[in-house]
């Protein structure tokens, strides 16, 4: 991954993330939901952006510790407004020894299909949890941006439920949930506009014409029809060390 890349689109959108990225939203409840038990010593989150997973944990479960941890440094300002007592440490997720914060608690939304080796860095992350520690997260299935195949290039991978489920079954307990998010929108432009002021648009340095623009549209309305929409594919994943 395109890191420095990744960061300078996500730090461009923070001003409008909260606004636009109302499926993250959602699955940071959802994960939160999942995760089971309420009290936990040290929680690590990698990659808090603006918050939205820091914020749920905070309402809903009680700890000792909490680090939340991001590459871009101005999520520390979104951080503090949460809560004080958060601990913000800017850095790559994936240059972070998580084991000298002994988690026994370690979550993520909508973050880890930046890593540059998903499952190696799943793999480091048990390794480094807690005994009976838990690592809850997020990431998007086969089906996410379906409507953009036939049309660009997303330079992102994907997997499939049963994908992952073989990956990740050698850990102690799995818990496996996956739903489908569809976004509907008025043209395709505003598609774009609202991947764009998202940040999920890290992986490319493309920059469009006003032709690219037209075909995009075209290609968009031929496969959509009048109903505009754009497919999310959250699936959320609970390891319980063992």
């Amino acid at each position: 991954m395109q890191k420095e890349l990744i960061k300078s689109r996500f730090k461009k959108s923070l001003k409008t993330y909260n606004e636009n990225a109302v499926v993250q939203k959602i699955m940071a409840k959802n994960l939160v939901k999942f995760l089971g038990k309420n009290l936990y010593k040290n929680i690590v989150e990698l990659g808090c952006g603006t918050g939205f997973l820091t914020e749920e944990i905070v309402k809903n479960k009680d700890y000792f510790n909490y680090y939340a941890i991001d590459i871009v440094g101005d999520c520390g300002g979104y951080i503090s407004k949460i809560s004080e007592d958060i601990n913000f440490i800017c850095n790559d997720i994936e240059r972070v020894k998580i084991s000298e914060f002994c988690p026994d608690l370690v979550v993520s939304n909508a973050a880890l299909q930046w890593s540059d080796d998903l499952f190696g860095f799943v793999d480091g992350v048990m390794g480094q949890i807690s005994e009976n520690g838990v690592f809850g997260f997020t990431i998007f299935g086969e089906e996410n941006f379906k409507e953009l195949d036939k049309i660009i290039d997303k330079k992102m991978e994907y997997f499939s439920l049963n994908f992952i489920k073989n990956k990740l079954k050698k850990y102690g307990k799995l818990t496996l949930k996956e739903e489908k998010i569809k976004l509907k929108f008025n043209t395709p432009k505003e598609v774009l506009y609202h991947i764009k002021n998202t940040g999920v648009n890290g992986v490319s340095r493309v920059s469009w014409t006003k032709k690219d623009l037209e075909n995009f549209e075209k290609k968009y309305n031929e496969i959509c029809g009048e109903n505009i929409t754009l497919t999310y594919h959250p699936i959320y994943v609970i390891l319980e060390k063992k």
